[in-house]
């Protein structure tokens, strides 16, 4: 690869900036949940319509992922990160003035989400990816994963402090200030002058790349496992809280629950994205680590509920959170190459979001209908099975591109 002159004195700073920028957007993101309760009383909207807005987020940030991917491999990483943090940033400070829900749901919905998408996992990565030496760049997007999960583990605590001293309008504001104040770190990830490409030849077009995928058995189930892995991911963050209060669990051990997620998150990241490659097949990582997920919910599950089982599924679930994400982008230029990663992998994480989408809708749908989490409880564990049996069959092998373009598309 041949890289511009100096990158290995900057290595550190892109790693840091990477894992900064995406630290503090999904924490903003994360954070959220804390303003359903004061936006709600403080505009006197039902908290169903304030918790629509942030649902809607989620899925504009999936839908427009696919969209986001091909900017970034078209003009480049650094023009997408920045300009998605000036969306994002926009989208808090118009949400701090909103008096109108229409507003406060264009606003928080697909102002914010357009900017999430320019700011998390797939453009963070893929930057990353293209710019660091093979040799290094496991550990790179490791320490990338480790450090945008120590940020975004800060932010919780800041944010709910914030609310306790301030207005909800002015803590909006904060982020956003804050949100703008890392634009400059978008320039450390530019990657004019590296080669844009990942491991063997690249398809010369991106019209090449899609087709060579769509066409590909793997990419499928790649695809369908990352969506169940959303499915699953979306029901514990989304009602597992919820389900420990409805079963008699403290609210101190439920949230001290939710700090240990968020903790060994931080371990997991670095962890799974340092290991898949170098040293474990990453189709085989993948598989473990969603087989370790759902026994962890099984055994959950079937043992009593009390404050040490509680504590040890949070453990054991924020360790293995988010190391499905650059394990997936990795697999994905592992077989594809790195020219058109970060498109190939937003439409994976639009699965994912879809997914998602399912996971926290139906888990509300079968409570409101039975009372109890039970089915959806034993819905997700089969989701991560699935996940896990998908990846297994995989040909990972990277691809041979003897055939030209019109052979590809035929």
């Amino acid at each position: 690869m041949n890289l511009p002159n100096g990158v290995l004195r900057r290595w550190g700073l892109l790693v840091l900036a990477g894992g900064i920028v995406m630290g503090l957007s999904l924490g903003t993101r994360q954070s959220q949940a804390l303003f359903m309760l004061p936006v709600s009383m403080g505009l006197d909207w039902a908290i169903e319509d304030v918790g629509f807005a942030f649902a809607l987020q989620n899925l504009i940030w999936g839908l427009t992922q696919p969209l986001t991917g091909m900017i970034a491999d078209r003009f480049g990483p650094a023009r997408v990160i920045f300009f998605g943090v000036l969306l994002y940033a926009a989208g808090l400070f118009a949400m701090a003035q909103a008096s109108d829900l229409l507003l406060f749901n264009l606003n928080a919905g697909v102002l914010a989400g357009v900017g999430l998408g320019g700011t998390a996992f797939g453009v963070i990565y893929s930057a990353v990816g293209k710019i660091v030496p093979p040799g290094d760049r496991a550990f790179a997007i490791g320490a990338v994963g480790a450090i945008g999960a120590t940020v975004q583990f800060l932010v919780v605590p800041f944010v709910h402090e914030m609310l306790n001293t301030q207005a909800w309008d002015g803590t909006f504001l904060v982020l956003a200030v804050l949100l703008l104040a890392v634009c400059p770190l978008a320039w450390l990830l530019r990657t004019r002058g590296a080669e844009e490409g990942g491991t063997g030849p690249d398809a010369p077009t991106m019209g090449a790349a899609l087709s060579e995928a769509l066409r590909h058995r793997g990419f499928w189930l790649l695809l369908f496992g990352f969506t169940a892995s959303g499915f699953q991911l979306a029901f514990l963050s989304g009602n597992v809280p919820s389900y420990l209060v409805d079963r008699g669990v403290p609210l101190p051990v439920a949230g001290t629950a939710i700090a240990l997620i968020s903790l060994t998150n931080i371990a997991g990241a670095f962890v799974f994205g340092y290991v898949g490659g170098p040293v474990f097949r990453r189709k085989y990582t993948l598989a473990f680590l969603y087989t370790c997920r759902t026994l962890a919910m099984v055994a959950f599950i079937s043992v009593p509920l009390t404050p040490v089982s509680t504590y040890l599924f949070a453990a054991m679930i924020g360790f293995l959170w988010l190391g499905s994400v650059p394990l997936t982008i990795g697999l994905i230029g592992q077989i594809f190459g790195g020219r058109y990663l970060t498109t190939l992998f937003g439409f994976a994480f639009l699965g994912h979001q879809l997914g998602a989408f399912f996971g926290i809708w139906l888990a509300g749908y079968v409570f409101d209908t039975t009372g109890s989490y039970s089915s959806i409880w034993w819905l997700s564990i089969g989701a991560g099975a699935l996940a896990a049996l998908l990846h297994m069959p995989i040909n990972d092998r990277e691809l041979a591109r003897r055939k030209s373009i019109e052979a590809v598309l035929a």
